[in-house]
């Protein structure tokens, strides 16, 4: 059996518990185990007493004797660097959920602290590994995409990464620019690869976007678009771990690190270009 610890701002959310419920049942065969949990900042009820996995009282306790470590705080991204410091001196294989940081800055450092330590790091959004986009790569891969709407919600800053994902998986981490031509809560984003190829995120807030919005993608390879919308929400988490426990065993992944910091210039930039007005900002 494969131990892993969980670090995590606090661990009453909604990815410790679908993550550890996954491991548990559906993906039980891969043998991978959560065996201690740490939490910097303890909300609501006791979630190790809640899920039964050993409370550790430290980072060090939780990360010693283990083989691999999920990194949460999904939506504490700002807290990675300061977690990651601790937990990448383990030299352990590393899930840090969603994304890697805040800024290319602290996505650098965190990349430069695993190499620093031989820690292999995988970060990255559920949404790339969607049930329905799964279905139509091997069409982007036989004919890549000259153009495309990916369309999602929430707050661009903690959700954005959601809708972003799915482009960059099937145009690829190479961005030359961003432009943001939206507003805060409406953000409309174009990724430009230099090449004539375009991408569009759309990412909007509503306080009924997930029922009423979701998360779709259209992308045209030859003459035709590949359109689906995401419904199978059970399904993107449960590749993602299943994703993640192959690199628990191998300590490698189908995304890069470069692939990683390049998610989180992409976040950044459109973010900048659009606090700026509206204006084209080179990656």
């Amino acid at each position: 059996m494969l131990k892993v610890a969980m670090v995590d701002h606090h661990l009453n959310n909604w990815h410790a518990d679908t993550f550890v419920r996954l491991l548990r049942g559906p993906l039980a065969g891969e043998e991978v185990e959560v065996v201690a949990a740490w939490e910097s900042d303890p909300v609501g009820e006791d979630w190790c007493a809640r899920t039964g996995v050993r409370r550790a009282s430290s980072i060090e306790e939780a990360i010693r004797n283990v083989d691999a470590v999920m990194l949460l705080a999904p939506d504490n991204i700002d807290v990675h660097l300061k977690l990651a410091d601790q937990v990448l001196k383990a030299g352990r294989p590393t899930l840090i959920d969603k994304f890697l940081a805040p800024s290319v800055d602290e996505a650098r450092r965190i990349a430069a602290l695993a190499e620093l330590h031989g820690a292999p790091i995988f970060s990255s959004s559920a949404l790339r590994y969607a049930v329905e986009l799964d279905a139509v790569m091997p069409r982007f891969e036989a004919a890549p995409a000259s153009a495309g709407l990916f369309t999602g919600m929430g707050t661009w800053q903690i959700y954005g990464v959601h809708t972003a994902t799915m482009a960059l998986r099937v145009f690829g981490p190479s961005v030359k620019r961003v432009i943001n031509t939206g507003t805060a809560a409406a953000n409309t984003v174009t990724l430009d690869y230099g090449d004539g190829r375009r991408a569009v995120v759309d990412v909007r807030e509503a306080t009924n976007g997930y029922e009423a919005l979701g998360w779709s993608f259209a992308a045209r390879t030859g003459e035709e678009y590949v359109a689906a919308k995401v419904l199978d929400h059970e399904g993107f988490y449960l590749n993602l771990m299943r994703q993640a426990c192959g690199f628990f065993k191998t300590g490698k992944s189908d995304m890069s690190v470069d692939e990683a910091v390049a998610t989180v210039s992409v976040l950044e930039s459109a973010e900048q270009s659009r606090n700026l007005g509206g204006v084209w900002v080179d990656l």
